[in-house]
């Protein structure tokens, strides 16, 4: 007789929005009024409180994974299959709006948030949503896992409200990302790596922190701008069930999708 099946395949969702609770709990408690946690830890970290944070938050993910030993299951230890540059070329495109702005980061802030922070933000939020959610939620089907993961991941920047940024601007962003979540999802699957996603985040993120500050914050040209932007995010909802249905006649991208992951309903 086989034994009962583990608790991660009969309450997947349970378990997933458990760890999403426990991971936003610590964004909320980090993230309270400006950092106070760890500049209070901390003195003279506000130059690097960004980056401390997104720390935080990585070793949090690596933990969990550390914990669980699906390294392999959550995208890590394998290569991307060819094509993935074609399939993350669409996403990218949805970030270059910003380029309008121009440069706008000063140079004392390239380092800590450029060459540091911005590669902790891809690795906690990419290893979070498309590598331990994404395969946590996995015995729901493709279809229902992808839009959770794509739900969650743009919830997520709820949170960014706690931490003073406007909230018609987040509400942007919880739009947004939640459309570019689903791309970012069909991008993980189909490409049977997390290391595309790893690089596409950091790529848009380099975008968005070097120009959306400074005189960009007053442009006059901000709001068709962030419109633009949303409407070509928002576009990524569809892109992303694109890449998932034609899949479904590419016999090696489902062998290197996830554990769980099979095509994607019609």
């Amino acid at each position: 007789m086989t034994g009962p099946a583990p608790a991660r395949d009969r309450h997947p969702l349970a378990l997933a929005l458990v760890l999403y609770a426990a991971y936003m709990a610590l964004h909320v408690v980090l993230a309270w009024d400006g950092g106070v946690v760890l500049r209070s830890l901390v003195p003279g970290i506000e130059g690097w409180l960004g980056p401390a944070t997104w720390a935080v938050y990585a070793a949090f993910a690596l933990l969990v994974v550390a914990l669980t030993g699906r390294w392999r299951q959550v995208g890590l230890l394998d290569p991307p299959r060819p094509g993935w540059l074609r399939l993350v070329a669409v996403p990218f495109a949805a970030g270059l709006p910003f380029l309008l702005f121009g440069w706008n980061l000063d140079a004392a802030d390239v380092v800590p948030l450029l060459v540091v922070g911005v590669p902790l933000i891809a690795l906690n939020e990419e290893l979070m949503f498309r590598g331990i959610l994404l395969d946590l939620l996995g015995p729901l089907g493709v279809r229902r896992a992808v839009t959770w993961t794509a739900v969650l991941f743009g919830c997520s920047h709820l949170v960014n409200v706690v931490a003073g940024a406007y909230p018609p601007f987040t509400a942007m962003q919880v739009a947004a990302t939640t459309a570019g979540g689903i791309a970012f999802a069909a991008i993980r699957i189909r490409s049977g790596s997390l290391w595309p996603l790893l690089v596409l985040h950091a790529a848009i993120d380099v975008v968005a922190i070097a120009t959306l500050t400074g005189p960009a914050t007053s442009s006059p040209i901000l709001l068709p701008v962030l419109f633009g932007w949303l409407a070509a995010n928002l576009a990524l909802w569809r892109y992303g069930w694109w890449v998932l249905r034609t899949m479904e006649g590419d016999g090696e991208a489902r062998r290197h999708a996830p554990a769980h992951g099979g095509a994607p309903a019609a």
